[in-house]
Formats: structure tokens, sequence, C-alpha cells
């Protein structure tokens, strides 16, 4: 049986910490996020090659799929899916459904595609910082939103650079819930404005990363977060603020 040796666990949202996970595994992490149960249950279906090659051998990766394609006609994932709410989503989102299995596909030949012939050492050097990863995630992410559990492609960076590969955020990328609490407290915004209200308000890049700024002054200068990853634990602060204005 695989054993897997936990370094660290996020209490808020469930994103556990392995020691000595490889790459591919890493990356594979960042799909299932908070869902650690269906991320460990998965891990252990599968092989040692399928867990080292999965990104790079055209056969491994074909056979990861099925692996997968497998566990949800089996209701394997629905019974162990983690059903509450996390700092930033609900977690109740890995139910059957072929249109959210194909969400998995379509991430997973993405990150196929991107890792090409320089390997999935060679990417994570390319993207350097989370911010970096994090736009690069984003479409890989978007189209299977809908389909899949909402996923994010932030919390995704993050947990790359928790493990090393990725520089941590200079300014928190905010999530929906700590987008509204952030405007409200930093940028005067009416407390009656509701989440999809300040998304449209800050749907340009330009207007939402002068937010992001703000918020990472108002963490660098609080005495309440502190150490290489304040922003990610700012960020959450600010969605548990939104939750009581």
């Amino acid at each position: 049986m695989l054993k897997l040796d936990i370094i660290a666990d996020r209490e808020d949202c469930a994103i556990r910490i392995y020691e000595n996970l490889a790459l591919p595994v890493v990356v594979l992490q960042g799909w299932f996020n908070d869902q650690y149960k269906c991320f460990e249950l998965f891990l252990e279906a599968l092989s040692d090659r399928q867990r080292q090659s999965l990104f790079v051998e055209r056969e491994i990766f074909e056979s990861t799929k099925e692996t997968y394609r497998g566990m949800w006609s089996n209701g394997q994932f629905e019974k162990v899916a983690i059903r509450d709410t996390g700092v930033h989503r609900r977690l109740d989102h890995l139910v059957p459904s072929s249109r959210k299995r194909r969400g998995f596909f379509y991430w997973a030949t993405c990150v196929f595609r991107e890792v090409g012939a320089g390997g999935l050492e060679a990417l994570m050097g390319n993207l350097r910082t989370v911010e970096e990863a994090h736009c690069r995630f984003k479409p890989w992410f978007y189209r299977s939103r809908d389909l899949t559990r909402g996923l994010n492609a932030a919390d995704a960076a993050r947990i790359l650079a928790r493990y090393g590969y990725l520089e941590p955020e200079a300014r928190p990328l905010l999530a929906r819930g700590a987008l509204r609490g952030a405007a409200i407290l930093l940028d005067g915004q009416p407390s009656s404005k509701s989440i999809d209200q300040l998304e449209l308000e800050y749907g340009e890049e330009t207007s939402r990363v002068a937010l992001e700024k703000k918020a990472a002054e108002y963490i660098a200068d609080s005495v309440e977060f502190s150490g290489r990853f304040q922003m990610e634990e700012g960020e959450s602060w600010f969605c548990a603020l939104h939750k009581t204005l």
C-alpha cells in the first residue's frame, strides 16, 4: 500500500502537503486541490510508472486517464468526496458526471501538451512564480470551470509553491470572497454590494491587480501575517472577512 507522509495540513481548506512526492504527482494534486481524500485514493490506484511519467509518456498518459475514468464509473470518488464548505468554495463538487470527467481530461491534456519534450522541471523553471503559473493555468481551468469543481488555478499554483517549485505570490491572488473583503475594506466599496457585482467591477485585469497590490501592502504592514506565505494567508483572511461584512 502507498504510504503518504503528511508534513503540513492547511485546516482552513484541507490542502495537505506530503513528503517525497514526485513532481508529476504534485501537479496532479493541483487538480484535486482540497479534495485530498480523492487525491489519495487516485494516487493509490496508480502504478509507480504512472506516478513518475503521467505527463511525459503518451502511453502512461492514456492509461492514467483510463484509471480516472474507471474510478468515476465505479463511484469511488463520490464515496470519499468531502462535503463541506472551505474558505473559498464549496467542496461537494466531485459527483458522477461524464461532463465533469471530461473536465479532468481537458486539464490533463493541457498539462501534457505544455510539458512537451522539455519535461515538468523545465516548465516550472519557465513559470518561476505563483503569479506566472496562475496566468498560464487559468485557460486550462476556465474551460472546465462549470464542468468540474470550480477549480482554482491560483490554488494549483500555490500547491507547487508549497513544495518549493515556484516562488510564492508577491501579492494575494484574490478569490471571489477575498475580492469582496478587500474591496470593502481597502477601496471603500459599500457592503451592500454582492460578490457578483464586484466581480463585474473588477473584471478588468488592471483594476483587479490594483486592488491586489493594495491588499499586498495591507498584509505586509500587518503584524498578523509573516513568513514566506503571508500573501496566501492574507488572501484567506480577506475571504473570511467578507463573510462578516
